[in-house]
Formats: structure tokens, C-alpha cells, sequence
């Protein structure tokens, strides 16, 4: 009888277990199948851009070398110079080059402009050597200048790409004189050039020798444009040519010899001091390819930097240019 109790006792307490297992087992997926509906729940309740975060992901792609990287993404685009920024100089020749040399002044008070003719030869040398057609004036009177000046104008530059005009002479305020000692006012000398339709878009050069002023400088100096001046080494130019005769209208560029109220230096033998150091500086800066611009600028630090026996002399430059200008030279025999 003990046996058959033990027996029925341990049967009853393995139905038991099993009951347990059972009811645990049901209330653990019971509590799975309530996680999985509120997980659920709470995702419809979120923003749907939140939503969109189980969208499927781009596939990470592998690392590459440094060396390559740079190819797998765009590169972005450098802004080039173009060749529209340049004027165009192709033209052989480039254009014309005309130089009014005033030397004899002897009918009038002025001295004769000894030296003069050292930069016409300058002058004429280096603009040969960069295509242009030289044509030299010598000893033009007032009316003389004017009507060369309209002449060269009214010619066809359609085979041309610039313009070059040197006046060498005496100057008073806003002029340049003729032998005759009568003035040429600046805006004469340039504005037929600006209604000229074959030379539009395209560069005219301008370089003056002669003074901006009649202030007294003191030393062995001779004033153009003085009676009774000493001899001396240099001479100085007189006269002025005022700002007002620069022109408003494009593509013009005018060099002139020192800044207004002031006198220019000429070398009686050597040439003027400014005339002598662009002849230098063309040569030197179109060789290397050197904008007009940067090789005017160094023409002003080199001339405002010489000492004449105390006197001082500061070159100015004034232009309406749209493009940057590099004039070509033939290379070195």
C-alpha cells in the first residue's frame, strides 16, 4: 500500500510540471505577441518621416585608396582665363605707329628740343619690333599736327589690331605745341581716333612727352618753353597737359611723361628720361609676355625714383582699356 502511494504521488506531481510549463509557456508568448503589437502600435503613432527610417539602406561601399578618391567624386569646374579677356594681336602688320617729333622751335620763344631725336630713333626701333608700321613726323606746325592726325584716322584699320601715336614736342596746360608754338589741345589728338569705326574694340596708345606744369626747379636744367635758359646736361619740358584731356571713351590708354604742374627731364644728348625708360621697359616686358599695365607701372617706379640733381619726376598713366593688353616682340636675332 505504501508504494501505490508514492507512485500516484510522484504522477501527480509531474502532471503538475507539465501544467507549469504550459501556463509559462503561454504567457511568454502572450507577452511577446503584446511587444510585437505595441512596437507596432508605436510606429503608426510616429511622423512618418520617422516611419521611413526601415526604408532600405544604400549599400556602404568599400573604402578606397586616397590616391583615387578624388576620381570618384565630381570635380568642380576651374574659371579659366579666356582668350576674349585679351585683345587680339595677330595682325601683321599690328597697326600703325606715328610719331610727331618736334625738335626746331626757332621761330618762337621756346628753345630748340635738342635730344628729341634720340627718342625718335628709340621710339621707331621698338615698335618696328613689334609689327607696327612706323611713320614719323617731323616738325609739324599747329594746323600740320591736326591734319596728319585726321588723315591717319580716317584710314581703313580693319587689318589692323591697334593704334600707336608719340608726340614729342613743347606742352602747355591741356595741349601740345606745334613749331609754330601754337597748342593742339590733347582731346584734338585723340578724339578722331575715338569716332574712328575701324579701330573700335581695339587699343590706342598714346605717349607724350612734354611737361604738366611750369613750376621753377632748381639746378643745371633747361625749361622748354623758357626764354633765356642756361645749357645744361638736361633739359626740362614745360608746360602742362591737364586731366581733362584724357578721353572718356574706351579702349584708350595715354601715357604721359610726368603728372600735372610739374616738368619732364630731356637728356640733350640722350633723350628725355621717360621716353628712354619705356623704350627700355617695352622692350624688356613684351619679351616676357608682361601686360601694358604692369610694364607702364614699372616705367613709373623706375623714373619717380631717379634723383636729377634734385629734382624729381613722376610719370602718369591714364586709361579706359576693357581688356588686358600684351603687345608681342619679335624675338632676338
Amino acid at each position: 500500500m505504501g508504494k501505490i502511494g508514492t507512485g500516484s504521488n510522484k504522477n501527480r506531481t509531474s502532471r503538475s510540471n507539465k501544467n507549469e510549463q504550459k501556463v509559462k509557456a503561454s504567457n511568454g508568448s502572450k507577452r511577446k505577441k503584446a511587444v510585437r503589437r505595441n512596437s507596432h502600435e508605436d510606429k503608426e503613432n510616429l511622423p512618418g518621416c520617422v516611419q521611413k527610417t526601415n526604408v532600405h539602406k544604400r549599400k556602404r561601399e568599400p573604402l578606397q585608396p586616397t590616391s583615387s578618391i578624388s576620381d570618384h567624386y565630381p570635380k568642380k569646374k576651374r574659371v579659366v582665363a579666356t582668350q576674349k579677356e585679351f585683345y587680339s594681336m595677330s595682325n601683321k602688320p599690328l597697326g600703325y605707329c606715328l610719331i610727331i617729333n618736334n625738335y626746331n622751335f626757332e621761330r618762337t620763344s621756346l628753345g630748340n628740343r635738342r635730344g628729341t631725336d634720340k627718342d625718335k630713333d628709340d621710339l621707331t626701333r621698338v615698335f618696328e619690333n613689334m609689327f607696327f608700321k612706323v611713320e614719323v613726323q617731323d616738325d609739324l606746325q599747329a594746323s600740320d599736327m591736326q591734319n596728319v592726325i585726321k588723315e591717319l584716322a580716317e584710314r581703313d584699320h580693319t587689318q589692323m589690331d591697334a593704334f600707336v601715336c608719340c608726340i614729342l614736342s613743347h606742352g602747355e596746360k591741356g595741349s601740345v605745341l606745334g613749331i609754330d608754338g601754337k597748342p593742339v589741345p590733347i582731346r584734338e589728338v585723340t578724339q578722331p581716333f575715338a569716332e574712328c569705326h575701324t579701330l573700335v574694340n581695339k587699343p590706342k596708345l598714346f605717349f607724350i612727352q612734354a611737361c604738366q606744369g611750369n613750376e621753377a626747379q632748381q639746378g643745371v636744367w633747361m625749361a622748354d618753353g623758357q626764354e633765356n635758359t642756361r645749357e645744361g646736361t638736361f633739359e626740362k619740358v614745360s608746360h602742362t597737359a591737364a586731366t581733362h584731356g584724357v578721353p572718356k571713351d574706351a579702349d584708350f590708354l595715354i601715357g604721359i611723361a610726368t603728372v600735372e604742374h610739374y616738368k619732364s627731364f630731356r637728356h640733350t644728348k640722350h633723350g628725355s628720361i621717360y621716353i628712354q625708360e619705356l623704350c627700355k621697359q617695352l622692350e624688356s616686358g613684351c619679351h616676357w609676355k608682361e601686360d601694358i599695365h604692369s610694364i607702364l607701372t614699372k616705367v613709373n617706379r623706375i623714373v619717380s625714383s631717379k634723383i636729377l640733381q634734385g629734382c624729381k619726376q613722376m610719370p602718369e598713366v591714364h586709361y579706359t582699356l576693357t581688356k588686358t593688353l600684351v603687345l608681342p616682340m619679335k624675338h632676338a636675332s
